[in-house]
């Protein structure tokens, strides 16, 4: 072992194999992922990657992790931009999930994550941990929990359009979509 490998941040190494595990993805899909691959694009032996990932499953976890704390802290500071509280975390879900359509590497990202969680049903679980944080704390008028709700599902189906390519939105669609669903006519309003 040498110096260099002795002070590597574990923090850092950590990230570069997630970063890299998510391209590999992303290129491949899911059914292709191997931990050779991602090692292939890293500065670390495999067994750096199995000291910090024991197994295919963890580095998957470890992944569904990062994704779902980039996109829970994006939703949590869009939110914390809406000066009305009632739904706030729902229209930032809304807005931070289809506000502009999905680049190829989300849809590549979004597929593999989707295909991953088929073959490892553990982490849909992990994925609704994420997901949850922004809707725990969301203070919501009674009237408009439904209208929350649809805002969420709303969110979720276009990003599965966008994933699957079934629906042509063009940008102005979606954004009379939004300028519909968000904010004073939905929720603040108590969905009026």
């Amino acid at each position: 072992m040498t110096a260099q490998t002795r002070r590597r941040d574990p923090a850092a190494t950590r990230a570069e194999i997630i970063e890299k595990a998510l391209e590999v993805i992303a290129e491949i899909g899911a059914t292709g992922f191997t931990l050779d691959a991602v090692v292939a694009r890293t500065s670390v032996s495999k067994g750096a990657l199995l000291h910090h990932f024991p197994g295919k499953t963890a580095l998957l976890e470890g992944m569904i992790d990062r994704l779902g704390e980039d996109y829970t802290d994006a939703i949590l500071a869009e939110a914390a931009r809406d000066p009305e509280p009632y739904g706030r975390n729902a229209r930032a879900y809304l807005r931070v999930t289809v506000n502009e359509p999905a680049t190829s590497e989300d849809v590549s990202i979004g597929r593999a994550v989707l295909a991953a969680c088929a073959i490892e049903p553990s982490l849909i679980r992990r994925w609704t941990l994420w997901t949850r944080r922004v809707t725990e704390d969301d203070p919501t008028d009674p009237v408009g929990a439904d209208d929350a709700l649809m805002l969420r599902l709303l969110a979720d189906g276009l990003w599965m359009s966008d994933l699957f390519g079934i629906h042509d939105v063009s940008p102005d669609q979606r954004q009379a979509l939004l300028s519909l669903l968000t904010p004073s006519r939905t929720l603040a309003e108590g969905g009026a």
